[in-house]
């Protein structure tokens, strides 16, 4: 029985790819995270969190754009981290979407 190598498997997931901005941002942003004093260290695991996410969601969208999309849903579950990474992800300005409807 020959087994096909070439042929990807139906079930795998898309391969995700950072690329060399998106790598340069988590190293900044974990180094900054690591060294904020109030709710640095929640920020920092919900930026692990969300790269996890990110790396396991189906579709195909950047990192930045998910991650945006991650911390407006309010994922962050912390309310030091998710004022961080709102700054982080430039989205302080925008109103909540859950206080919006």
């Amino acid at each position: 029985m020959a087994v096909m190598i070439d042929k990807p498997s139906p079930f795998a997931l898309p391969r995700k790819v950072m690329t060399e901005i998106e790598r340069r941002f988590l190293k900044l942003a974990a180094e900054e995270l690591a060294s904020t004093k109030p709710g640095g260290t929640q920020a920092l695991a919900a930026l692990l969190d969300l790269v996890a996410s990110w790396h396991g969601d189906r579709a195909g969208k950047p990192f930045h754009e998910y991650g945006r999309g991650w911390v407006a849903e309010g994922n962050a579950r912390h309310p030091a981290a998710d004022a961080l990474l709102r700054d982080l992800f430039g989205l302080n300005n925008e109103p909540d979407p859950r206080r919006a409807a």
